[in-house]
Order: C-alpha cells, then structure tokens, then sequence
C-alpha cells in the first residue's frame, strides 16, 4: 500500500479537542508551501468557527483500508474572501485503523435490495430515505412492513445505490450493523463493506459540497 502523502485539493476531517469548540469539521487543503499548509476554516451557524492561533488540531485523511492521522497546530488565519487556517506542516503522521467517519444529517434518496450470503438478491429494488451519510456507511429509514418476511438483522447484506451525483447506478455491498427503533418504523445502520476508494473518496467530496452549500444558506 503506498503512503499517504498531504496534497492541495484533498478533503479531511479537522478535530478540534478544545473545550469550547470540540468536534469534527471538515476541510480541504488549500496551499502547501513554506512548512505550512493552508486549509479552509470551519464554519458553524454560517459563521466562522473562532479557534486561537497554537490550538492543537488534528487532521485525519480516510484511505481504502485504514485512516491517517497528523497533529499539528494553528499558527495564523487568513480573513478572506475564503477564510482559511494557517498550520504547521506535520513533523509526524499515524497510520491507523478506523471505524468512524465524518458523518452528516442528509436526507437523501437511496435504493436497496437484501442480498442473501453469495450475495444473490432476495429482493426488488426498493426506495427510501437517508438520515445521515459518511464515508464508512449511512443510516437509513427501513419499512418493515413492506420487508416483514425478510428478517433484518445485525449482518444482513444488502447491496445500496446512493442517489447522488456520478454514483446513482454504482451498487455497494453493505451490511446492517445497527437496528434503531423509530416513531414509525425502524432505522438501520449500514456499514460499506465493498467498495472502491474513488467511490468513497466521490461520497466524502460530495458531503463536504453539500455541508458548504448548508453553510452558504446558514441552515448550518
């Protein structure tokens, strides 16, 4: 596997472990010259998110089969058209194995069908509605009504395709790790089990444009 190297136009999730503004943004890197990177600042509520020069941070980069993590620190900001933060370039990174991406409220369409375990379906194709996305999986409103002779639990396969743009007819091998009672209805946690990093790395581009654009309108 090759090494993750920092490049300009790359998507990461920016953790923020400070009190008053812990938690996960994300980002895109900017300019890297000088020892420093340039990455676009946080916004919360259509406001930039105020964190100090020398607040620690972390970066974290999610690859096909593991993440990369790298510490480093705000040395100066930049009030521009495109507000942006100036880091230091990292001394160190870690290579690690994650569970967890960045993950955001969309209600967006996806289509679905059970898959039995030589992932034949055992289904049609069926319609319903995210709740929230990110790019190790979805969760997503579930009829078990219309699904009450297929049992759904922890570990059932099914194969997804996400309604968003460039990736309407890709199909993705999931399996359910989560089942989430409802008012009406269940929930369930989807976890991608099969799936190619440009599909991934397509899912991740596409939140972060659609977090900018709730930004823009201030519905964030």
């Amino acid at each position: 596997m090759s090494e993750h190297k920092l490049e300009v136009n790359q998507n990461f999730e920016l953790v923020v472990r400070d009190s008053s503004f812990q938690g996960n943004y994300l980002s895109k890197i900017s300019d890297i010259s000088g020892g420093r990177i340039k990455v676009t600042a946080p916004f919360v509520h259509g406001e930039v998110v105020p964190l100090r020069i020398n607040m620690g941070v972390e970066m974290y980069f999610t690859a096909e089969m593991a993440a990369y993590a790298y510490k480093t620190k705000i040395v100066d900001r930049e009030m521009g058209k495109i507000p942006l933060l100036v880091l230091a370039y990292p001394d160190l990174k870690q290579r690690i194995q994650r569970r967890e991406f960045f993950r955001l409220e969309v209600k967006e369409k996806v289509f679905y069908r059970l898959l039995d375990r030589e992932l034949q379906a055992i289904t049609e194709l069926k319609e319903t509605t995210t709740i929230d996305i990110s790019g190790g999986g979805l969760k997503m409103v579930f009829d078990h009504v219309k699904d009450s002779n297929n049992d759904i639990h922890k570990g059932r396969l099914m194969e997804l395709f996400l309604q968003i743009p460039e990736l309407e007819d890709t199909a993705i091998i999931s399996k359910v790790v989560n089942v989430f009672d409802l008012p009406e209805g269940i929930a369930i946690g989807i976890k991608f089990v099969e799936i190619d990093n440009y599909v991934r790395e397509k899912i991740i581009s596409w939140l972060f444009d659609y977090q900018r654009e709730l930004r823009q309108r201030g519905m964030l």
